[in-house]
């Protein structure tokens, strides 16, 4: 008997979890479902970086182990210090820089 590959089972446990929060979200009032836009957004992510994650067996079994893992990790995102919107203003400012020299180069162009 083969060992078990913990991180395909919490994929497809946290993909069942997201599927079941999304089928719980359309049977919501769309203003609760616009609340809900960026836990949605988030879990989406976080799904997808687990179908393709390879954390140490030990790991993904503890995670795997949690009742419901997706909801554990939208949770510890929410408590960490790290910063969406830092990476989001950084992306900002560099689309406005890039518009700034593609409108140089056309100016000069027309010249």
């Amino acid at each position: 008997m083969g060992e078990r590959d913990y991180n395909t089972l919490l994929y497809e446990k946290v993909q069942a979890e997201y599927d079941t929060f999304i089928s719980e979200l359309k049977t919501k009032p769309v203003e609760e479902v616009i609340e809900k836009a960026y836990e949605k957004v988030m879990k989406e992510e976080m799904v997808c970086i687990c179908e393709f994650a390879k954390h140490d067996q030990k790991e993904a079994k503890a995670l795997y182990l949690e009742k419901y893992p997706l909801d554990r990790m939208y949770q510890d995102w929410l408590k960490s210090d790290v910063s969406y919107m830092d990476m989001l203003r950084d992306s900002v400012d560099d689309s406005a820089k890039a518009a700034l020299t593609e409108r140089r180069e056309n100016a000069r162009e027309s010249r």
